[in-house]
């Protein structure tokens, strides 16, 4: 075998095993840091359902003044259990960590306030008070 076909052959292996690690970097979910912690007033522009690892995740893009955010949620089944739902033009008050996923920022939703209603997902820590879905 001549030394272009190795290289060459050495060059589509390390491509094959080289995405899917990327792809899978790319798609872990930060932890909550209690320190990077944000308030935000915004309004929903689109609800995101994003399946990951078997469930299905809620995000949402929330417009606060100029900027566009996302915000993870939770797992669909947990705010299913308690009959949450969030919808395009929501006005919400999100308290969260804002962190980096990959090169963009996003906020890890502790609790969500709308008018009156308080959704906590979170505990101060971080901790999500989803676990029990799992078990």
């Amino acid at each position: 075998m001549s030394t272009q076909k190795i290289v060459i052959a050495l060059t589509l292996l390390l491509a094959v095993v080289a995405v899917p690690v990327v792809v899978l970097a790319q798609n872990e979910m930060p932890k909550y840091d209690p320190k990077t912690e944000v308030t935000i007033k915004g309004v929903v522009t689109e609800v995101k359902e994003i399946n990951a690892k078997g469930k299905v995740d809620i995000h949402l893009l929330v417009k606060s003044g100029e900027n566009i955010l996302e915000v993870c949620l939770c797992p669909m089944a947990f705010l299913k259990e308690f009959d949450v739902a969030f919808h395009k033009g929501d006005q919400l008050v999100i308290t969260g960590s804002k962190v980096k996923m990959g090169e963009q920022d996003v906020v890890l939703a502790r609790e969500i306030e709308q008018g009156d209603n308080k959704v906590v997902m979170r505990d101060k820590e971080g901790a999500p008070a989803w676990t029990w879905l799992t078990k």
